[in-house]
């Protein structure tokens, strides 16, 4: 490889964006001008809102039932309010409340305590949903509470008690903090996630033309047959969507780092002319680099693998709505930066952005953020290279199919991937409204009622209508016994392995206390256990393999066995409707898949998937008892020492399941 090469790309590349004055204003001047607009021009308008409802005052009308000493001190410490004008409440009041002339109704009336003490219950009615009325209850109660306090010191008084009898405790502050990491702690919250969105945006800006846009406008060709390598190319663009990115990530930082100071200044809070110090600013833009080299490493393969801009857009999109979930994290304050969640891409970034805003980071996590994501980097721009080096690829016309090589087109039929995404989306969304309805109104028949009617019966009415043969499409075949014989040992080991886990990630993740408490009602309905293991168990195995590894398997199967099994589990995850539990769930699905495609029966993994559930709920249900406290602490968590013997037994059961499926296989798929 020649580097000079592609730095005469890089060159070529980055003046042909510099000539298109959209490009240059969307990149450099637009975030200067509008965070100043946003951020300063916004606080502005509402410092200025607040002080003209003010001013603009209230009419308030009271009505007072009491009539005493008491209440009529109450209604002339209203009047102390600025311009807040107190009226008599009469027969217009309300007529005039309705045309909005009137902003409050007070009404004061007595009661007595249960020992026989008067006081005085004030309703104060006004509109929530109108500013200026939620700002006039403000200043009411705010002047009620103050008068109050008067009435009590006074009534101690006669009684010649302290008024400092009522302060028992006196609570003082003593904030360890400095207005630096309170500014830090700010931040933190938001603006990790607006630079990963800066960033993305900055990448993307520019990353569909390079290939994509070349391909639309018949020029890819021209440069392809120079004297320049094609990895040359791609080192060229990479660096090419690389700094365009950082340099949209640098200006709207510093952009938005400049209005809130200003802001800040301008208010006079103690966090006033703060700001970041140097070291912070450093670690944050290398950090920021790794993640942008893996923005550019993506976008820059959808772009080589899209037939043009509008396809490549398409594509961006499911990316962009990712990288905003993870980077979103941020906004949870209870969680931290460690060496796991260093791990994890963009989730890292965002974490490590929010330790570094309030001096909470190690050495250890800032390597272990970059290293992993290098990675990630790495595999993306190989996959970029395979790409550009596949000619399927860069010269797809039109007509051709947008997939990967696996997924040539076939002759269109009922299954194929189209069809199978629209009717997952179908039943996910009859299951979200039906099956929850159902399973609300009564757990043990609704859950009974969504296995039937949401997720098996569709199916084989489909199959009805199309004149399919079930036995063929959802494998009802006998499998091999010898292999059936084996599944027992498979899913027991497995479950055992995906509750670890699911432990595991709840270290991590701790799932709140709610959700625990649904999950374990689940098994814990008011139900003989064989009917709970019919509802939990037994019907689901049956059903929801029906579904997932009966049908929507062959919407996949004909382009990809493999990408077959690996969509119908995501989709298998998604459709539980628990983020806590997606990933052990998915991992099911995968050993689901490959039993079913691998055996050619369906009955191998419906099997497999009542032994799996029946094991959760036998760990539950007997939880007291003496066998099940020797493998699980507190008859909940099973214990960690399992994990060998488990994979021990796994990596064994499915080796010799493997070996006398061959055949099975090689009948699958034909």
């Amino acid at each position: 490889m020649n580097f000079k090469h592609s730095l005469v790309i890089y060159r070529k590349e980055l003046m042909e964006v510099l000539r298109d004055k959209r490009t240059i204003f969307t990149t450099f001047i637009l975030p200067i001008i509008l965070y100043p607009l946003i951020i300063v021009g916004f606080n502005s308008i509402m410092i200025r809102q607040t002080k003209s409802l003010e001013e603009r005052g209230a009419t308030v009308a009271v009505q007072d039932s009491v009539n005493n000493n008491i209440s009529r001190q109450l209604i002339q410490d209203l009047t102390k309010i600025k311009n807040y004008t107190i009226i008599p409440y009469s027969e217009t009041t309300s007529r005039l409340y309705e045309d909005k002339d009137i902003q409050c109704i007070i009404t004061i009336r007595d009661s007595l305590g249960s020992d026989g003490t008067q006081f005085f219950k004030v309703y104060i009615q006004y509109d929530k949903s109108k500013e200026q009325s939620r700002m006039v209850f403000n200043k009411l109660s705010e002047q009620l509470s103050k008068t109050e306090k008067e009435l009590q010191k006074e009534l101690l008084q006669s009684f010649g008690i302290s008024p400092d009898f009522l302060n028992l405790i006196d609570i003082r502050e003593r904030d360890t903090s400095s207005a630096q990491k309170k500014m830090g702690m700010l931040l933190g919250m938001f603006l990790p996630y607006i630079v990963i969105m800066m960033l993305f945006a900055g990448a993307s800006i520019v990353a569909a033309d390079l290939v994509a846009g070349e391909k639309e406008r018949k020029t890819l060709e021209t440069l392809l047959v120079s004297s320049v390598g094609r990895l040359e190319i791609v080192c060229g663009k990479y660096l090419t969507i690389i700094t365009l990115a950082m340099l949209n990530m640098i200006i709207n930082l510093f952009s938005i780092s400049f209005s809130l100071k200003f802001m800040l200044a301008n208010q006079s809070t103690e966090m006033a002319g703060v700001s970041l110090p140097l070291n912070a600013i450093l670690i944050l833009l290398i950090a920021m680099i790794p993640l942008a080299t893996l923005f550019a490493a993506i976008l820059l393969s959808i772009s080589t693998f899209s037939r043009n801009i509008k396809e490549a857009r398409s594509y961006e999109q499911p990316l962009l709505i990712i990288a905003m979930l993870l980077g979103m994290v941020s906004f949870f304050p209870a969680i931290e930066i460690n060496n796991l969640m260093a791990l994890i891409p963009i989730v890292n970034i965002a974490l490590l952005f929010k330790g570094v805003l309030i001096n909470e980071f190690t050495i250890s996590q800032i390597l272990l953020t970059i290293f992993s994501t290098v990675v990630l980097d790495v595999i993306a721009i190989i996959i970029t290279i395979k790409l550009f080096n596949t000619e399927s690829v860069l010269f797809r016309t039109e007509e051709e199919s947008g997939g990967l090589k696996v997924f040539k087109r076939k002759p269109k039929t009922f299954f194929n991937p189209y069809n199978g995404i629209l009717y997952f989306s179908i039943a996910l969304i009859v299951l979200y409204y039906l099956g929850s309805y159902w399973q609300a109104k009564d757990l043990f028949s609704g859950l009974i009622q969504t296995e039937i009617i949401i997720i098996a019966l569709p199916v084989l009415l489909i199959l009805r209508l199309l004149h399919l043969n079930p036995k063929e499409v959802l494998r009802l075949k006998n499998p091999n016994w010898n292999s059936f014989l084996l599944i027992p040992f498979i899913a027991v080991s497995a479950q055992i392995i995906v509750s670890i886990i699911s432990q595991l990630i709840n270290i991590v993740f701790p799932f709140p206390e709610k959700y625990l408490e649904a999950l374990s009602q689940l098994y814990k309905m008011n139900e003989t256990p064989w009917k709970v293991f019919m509802a939990i168990a037994l019907l689901p195995g049956i059903c929801e393999e029906l579904l997932f590894r009966g049908f929507i398997i062959r919407f996949f199967e004909k382009y990809s066995v493999r990408w077959a099994v690996v969509i119908s589990a995501i989709l298998f995850a998604a459709y539980h409707l628990d983020p806590f539990r997606f990933v052990p769930v998915l991992l099911l699905g995968l050993l689901l898949g490959y039993l079913a495609i691998r055996s050619g029966s369906i009955y191998t993994s419906m099997f497999s998937h009542i032994i799996i559930n029946g094991m959760a709920f036998v760990l539950v249900t007997y939880s007291n008892t003496g066998w099940v406290k020797f493998i699980a602490k507190d008859g909940e968590n099973l214990n960690y020492w399992l994990i060998v013997p488990a994979l021990i037994i796994f990596c064994l059961s499915l080796y010799a399941f493997h070996k006398v499926t061959a055949k099975g296989e090689e009948k699958c798929v034909e």
